[in-house]
């Protein structure tokens, strides 16, 4: 599998230093299908994500709490959720469920996800109340919660093949090529982005 070589490489970061201290009080939720069934697919593409966070950048700062989330051990209100237990589409009830006990605490929340509006090698950080641009997951939230939302779109892209259904494209595995795209430019890129918007500097938003 792409990822061990990935965990096992000299060009992986080494993400946040011990030092990392937040100020804001984030919900971070990454969005997809079940998994393993669908991990590698195009759609799953924030799971995968959030996977590194969790086992590469964020790895010797985090520690889990009960059995869905984890959260920065000197930032205990930044917490991290894989919503691995719903379809896509569904995703809306699953996220709510998770975050109503944080929302309660006044923490924001943000996606990570796929977008097929953005060409593979890119990403978006997208503030709030911004177009869900026809993604199936986000418009499960938003009819649960609104748009009020941040979000990290990283992009895959649309078909070279006309011919291909755009709900097939999706759920199909990335290609070898594509994840060298997608594990040394694009998610590093994403986990600095990240880690700029938790300690309060200035991010641009699309």
């Amino acid at each position: 599998m792409f990822l061990k070589h990935l965990y096992k490489s000299a060009f992986v970061p080494r993400g946040i230093t011990p030092q990392y201290t937040s100020i804001r009080s984030l919900f971070i939720a990454s969005i997809g299908n079940p998994e393993p069934e669908y991990e590698g697919t195009r759609h799953n593409v924030g799971h995968r994500l959030m996977d590194q966070l969790i086992n590469i950048y964020w790895k010797d700062q985090l520690e889990k709490v009960g059995e869905d989330y984890y959260r920065l051990k000197r930032t205990p209100h930044v917490v991290l959720y894989k919503s691995n237990d719903s379809f896509m589409n569904l995703q809306g009830y699953a996220i709510v469920k998770h975050y109503q006990q944080f929302r309660n605490q006044g923490s924001e929340i943000l996606f990570l996800h796929d977008d097929v509006q953005v060409q593979l090698g890119k990403y978006q950080f997208r503030r709030p109340t911004r177009s869900h641009r026809g993604h199936n997951g986000l418009k499960s939230i938003e009819m649960y919660m609104g748009n009020a939302y941040r979000n990290i779109a990283i992009g895959i892209g649309r078909p070279q093949d006309t011919k291909l259904a755009l709900s097939e494209y999706v759920l199909e595995k990335f290609t070898e090529k594509e994840l060298e795209i997608i594990d040394f430019d694009v998610l590093p890129k994403c986990v600095k982005e990240l880690e700029t918007y938790l300690v309060g500097e200035p991010t641009p938003l699309k």
